[in-house]
C-alpha cells in the first residue's frame, strides 16, 4: 500500500467515524426534542406555583409529605417536581425562568436522590419513581448539567432500577415501564450501548409473549404467576403507554424498535373486541374490577397506535379506535382461547363469558384492591346493551357472591381473597370454546370451593343460550345459586308467570317464571321447574336460580334476548322461541338454532349426539364444536388447550344414513384450544 492510498484510507475511516459520531448525536437530539415537547404539557397556574415554593422545606422536602411513609406517598414529591419544572420552562408561565423556581427544583431534585426513598411495595422505586422524575430532569436538565454532582447522582438515580431489576419484573408492563424510567439517564448522556440495549429488549417485549405479554390470540396478559391472567385495561394500558413513547420518542432514529405492527394487532384483533358503548368488559381489569375506568385512556392509546400505524394498516386501525370510541357497528365473535374467554357481538349488544381453568385465573387481588374478587373465576357471563349496566359505582355495590352468569355458593363466611390469583383458577383443565367468527360456543367444567358444574354458553345472533348441568356441592353449608344477571337498575321490571303479566316490586320467589323484562333485555326460563329470584332493590336488578342447598345433580337453562324493550314481544317470543335444548347432561350440552340451522355443542368426553331427525355428530375426544348447515362447515376446537391437547380430533356426521368422516389437525403448543373450520358436504 503506497503513503498516498494509506492517507486516503485513514481519511476514510475518519469521516465515517465523524459521520457516525454525527448521526449519534443528531439522534440523541431528535430523542431529546421528543421528550422535551412530550413533558412540557401543561402550564401549571400562578398559585399551584406559588403553593408548592412555600411547602418546600430548607432542604428541599415538602413539608406536607411524610417521607418516612412506606406506602409510596412520598411519589408526591416527584410530580411536584414536574410541575416546578414546567413552571419553569413554559413561555406562557409566570415564574418562566424565574430562579426562585430553579433554585427551588434543584434543591428538590438534590433532597430526592439523596433521600432515595424506599416504599414498602417494590414497584415504587423501580417504575413510578424513576418513571416521573425522567420527566423533570429532561425538562431541567441543562440547569441540572450546571452541577456535576447532582447531574452524576441523578443519572446513577434514574439508571438503577433498570440495572437491578430481577427478571421477573422485566416482562410486559413493568418491563416497559422499566426502561422507560431509565431512557432519559442514557440520552442525557448518550449511551449508544444503553440505548442499543434499550432497543433489543424492547424489540423482545414486542413480539407474541409465551407468559406475560401480548399473547397468541391478540389480548394481554401480567401477573400470571398463578394462571394466564387477562389484563389489559390496567396493566395492558400501561404496556402500550410506554411502547408507544420509546416508539414515538425513537422513531426514525437508529434506536427505533420494531412491533407497530403487533400494537396495531393487539388493538384490531383483541382491544376493540372488548369495549362496546365507551365501557370494557371489566374481565379485563384485573384486580381493578370496572367497566369504564381506564376507557379514555385506551381510547387516547388507539388514537396513537393509528397515528404510528403504517398506509397498510392505518384503515384497520382507524376503524379500531372508532369502536373503542363508542361506535358499536362491530360484529362477530371471538374465542380468545389463552384465556378460556369469549365475545359475542351484535350492532345491539355485546356479551362475554370468562372461564377459568388449571391454565388461568379469573381477576385477581393485591395491595388492598380485589379483595372481593373470588366468584370472579366461575364462568363470569357479562351482558352490555345500554352501556350502564355495570358502570358508576356497581362494583362498590354489587353482590361479590353474585357475579353476571356464575354459580355459586351463598352465605356470608369470608372468602378466600386470590392474593396475585393465588386461589383464583380453577381445578378443572376444560375451560374454551369454538367459533367459526360469526358464532360460537363456549363451555367449562367448574370446580371450585367444594362445587361442581358443567356450565356452557351457545351464542347465536339475537340470543345466547345458558346451561348448566351436574351441579353438585355435597359438603355446602348454604344454597347455591345460578345468577341469570346483577347489574344497575335501569326502569321498570316485568315478568310473566304461569301465564300473568306483572311488575315487579322488591323481590320475589317465583316457581314458573316464564320470562323477565328489564333494561332492554329478555330473560327466558326454558326449565319449567327452576325456582326463580327476582329483585330489584336497592338500585341493583338481579335474577337469580335456586339450586338448594348441598344440590345433586342440579342444572338450569334459560336463554337471554338482548335488545328487547316491550313485554308484548316478550309475550310473542316466549310462544314460539327458535331454540331447542338438545342436551344438558354432563356428558354433552347441546343446542340447535332452527332458524339459522346452527347446531352447537360442548363434549365433555367422547361420546355422540342425536339431533330429533335423526341426524348424528360422533367425536373421538372432549371439544366443543359447531355445525352451520347453510354454508355446510364444522368448526371444532380443544377446550383442554396445552392441558390435553391431541392432534388430531375426528368428527363424524351421519345424515339420511350417509356418514360423513371429519379428522381435524389440532393446532400446538401456544395455538393450543383455537378453532379449525372445514367442509362438510353432506
Amino acid at each position: 500500500m503506497t503513503f498516498s492510498t494509506s492517507i486516503k484510507t485513514i481519511c476514510l475511516l475518519v469521516c465515517c467515524l465523524v459521520c457516525t459520531a454525527g448521526t449519534r448525536a443528531s439522534d440523541f437530539e431528535t430523542i431529546y426534542q421528543r421528550m422535551y415537547e412530550k413533558y412540557l404539557s401543561k402550564n401549571p397556574s400562578k398559585d399551584t406555583v406559588e403553593g408548592l415554593l412555600k411547602l418546600m422545606s430548607p432542604e428541599g422536602s415538602f413539608v406536607t409529605l411524610n417521607y418516612r411513609a412506606t406506602d409510596g406517598s412520598p411519589r408526591k414529591h416527584v410530580q411536584n417536581l414536574i410541575t416546578l419544572a414546567c413552571a419553569y420552562q413554559h413561555p406562557q408561565n409566570a415564574y418562566y425562568h424565574k430562579s426562585e423556581v430553579k433554585e427551588a427544583y434543584l434543591k428538590a431534585l438534590n433532597f430526592w436522590v439523596d433521600t432515595n426513598h424506599q416504599a414498602k411495595n417494590w414497584w415504587y422505586r423501580f417504575i413510578p419513581y424513576p418513571k416521573e422524575l425522567s420527566a423533570s430532569v429532561i425538562l431541567m436538565s441543562k440547569e441540572i448539567r450546571q452541577d456535576k454532582t447532582l447531574f452524576d447522582k441523578t443519572i446513577k438515580y434514574l439508571r438503577w432500577s433498570y440495572e437491578n431489576a430481577n427478571p421477573s419484573h422485566m416482562t410486559g408492563a413493568n418491563g416497559a415501564d422499566i426502561i422507560m424510567g431509565s431512557l432519559a439517564a442514557s440520552v442525557l448522556t448518550e449511551n449508544d450501548a444503553q440505548m442499543k440495549d434499550f432497543q433489543a429488549k424492547m424489540n423482545q417485549l414486542l413480539t407474541i409473549q409465551p407468559v406475560e405479554g401480548i399473547q397468541p390470540d391478540y389480548l394481554f396478559a401480567q401477573h400470571c404467576g398463578n394462571g394466564r391472567q387477562l389484563y389489559f385495561t390496567s396493566y395492558g394500558k400501561e404496556f402500550v403507554n410506554s411502547m408507544l413513547s420509546y416508539l414515538e420518542f425513537c422513531k426514525d432514529t437508529q434506536y427505533q424498535s420494531t412491533g407497530v405492527e403487533l400494537l396495531q394487532r393487539l388493538f384490531c384483533d383483541g382491544v376493540q373486541w372488548v369495549f362496546f358503548s365507551k365501557q370494557h368488559d371489566p374481565n379485563n381489569a384485573g384486580r381493578f374490577i370496572s367497566s369504564n375506568q381506564y376507557a379514555g385512556a385506551v381510547k387516547d392509546l388507539a388514537e396513537r397506535v393509528y397515528k404510528l400505524s403504517s398506509p397498510e394498516t392505518k384503515e384497520a386501525s382507524k376503524v379500531a379506535l372508532q369502536h373503542i370510541a363508542g361506535d358499536n357497528s362491530l360484529e362477530g365473535n371471538r374465542m380468545f382461547w389463552r384465556f378460556d374467554y369469549m365475545i359475542n357481538r351484535r350492532k345491539h349488544y355485546m356479551a362475554s363469558s370468562r372461564m377459568t381453568s388449571t391454565r388461568t385465573v379469573g381477576n385477581e387481588a393485591g395491595n388492598g384492591d380485589g379483595n372481593f374478587n373470588y366468584y370472579a373465576s366461575n364462568g363470569v357471563n357479562y351482558l352490555f346493551v345500554t352501556g350502564r349496566e355495570y358502570d358508576r359505582d356497581f362494583f362498590k355495590r354489587f353482590n361479590n357472591r353474585q357475579y353476571p352468569g356464575i354459580t355459586a355458593e351463598q352465605g356470608n363466611k369470608p372468602l378466600p381473597i386470590p392474593e396475585w390469583g393465588e386461589e383464583g383458577g380453577n381445578g378443572n383443565n376444560f375451560a374454551g370454546g369454538v367459533s367459526d367468527s360469526i358464532y360460537g360456543a363456549c363451555g367449562m367444567m367448574l370446580d371450585r370451593h367444594g362445587l361442581k358444574a358443567n356450565k356452557a354458553w351457545f351464542y347465536f345472533d339475537n340470543e345466547y343460550v345458558c346451561l348448566g348441568s351436574g351441579i353438585n356441592n355435597p359438603d355446602g353449608k348454604d344454597e347455591v345459586l345460578t345468577t341469570v344477571n346483577q347489574c344497575n337498575a335501569d326502569g321498570k321490571v316485568s315478568y310473566a308467570q304461569n301465564g300473568k303479566i306483572s311488575t315487579l316490586k322488591g323481590t320475589q320467589q317465583l316457581n314458573g317464571l316464564e320470562w323477565a323484562l328489564h333494561g332492554q333485555v329478555g330473560y327466558f326460563n326454558l326449565d319449567p321447574q327452576a325456582a326463580c329470584r327476582l329483585s330489584d332493590e336497592k338500585g341493583l336488578f338481579s335474577l337469580t336460580i335456586d339450586h338448594g342447598t348441598r344440590p345433586q345433580a342440579g342444572n338450569y337453562a334459560y336463554l337471554v334476548y338482548p335488545g328487547m324493550k316491550k313485554a308484548a314481544d316478550a309475550k310473542q317470543y316466549a310462544q314460539d322461541i327458535p331454540v331447542q335444548i338438545l342436551a344438558n347432561t354432563e356428558k354433552v350440552q347441546a343446542v340447535r338454532h332452527k332458524t339459522l340451522g346452527i347446531t352447537e355443542v360442548i363434549f365433555y368426553q367422547p361420546g355422540e349426539l342425536k339431533l330429533e331427525n335423526g341426524d348424528v355428530i360422533r367425536t373421538d375426544q372432549p371439544c366443543a364444536l359447531l355445525w352451520n348447515e347453510g354454508t355446510q362447515k364444522v368448526s371444532v376446537a380443544n377446550p383442554r388447550c396445552e392441558s390435553v391437547n391431541p392432534e388430531t380430533i375426528r368428527i363424524s356426521l351421519t345424515r339420511g344414513g350417509k356418514t360423513t368422516d371429519l379428522p381435524f389437525a389440532m393446532p400446538q403448543q401456544e395455538m393450543s384450544g383455537r378453532s379449525v373450520t372445514q367442509s362438510a358436504d353432506l
